[in-house]
């Protein structure tokens, strides 16, 4: 059962928080497209997404010179 727990973490770590900054990213690229400065708390969101995820998938998805 702890093994199954330590997965269930492990596999938010390094799949899902990275996804969620990705998300976050796009929706401030659009909300800024739209209107400069809008996807301002996006951006912070997504940084902190990608802050705390780990992995290979994380540096990936996030943006190039961020």
């Amino acid at each position: 059962m702890r093994i199954r727990k330590r997965l269930a973490q492990l596999g938010l770590i390094m799949v899902a928080l990275p996804l969620v900054g990705w998300g976050l990213d796009q929706l401030a690229k659009r909300a800024e497209e739209r209107k400069p400065g809008s996807g301002r708390w996006l951006r912070q969101g997504s940084d902190f997404a990608h802050g705390i995820g780990r992995g290979p998938l994380s540096s990936r998805l996030r943006t190039p010179g961020r």
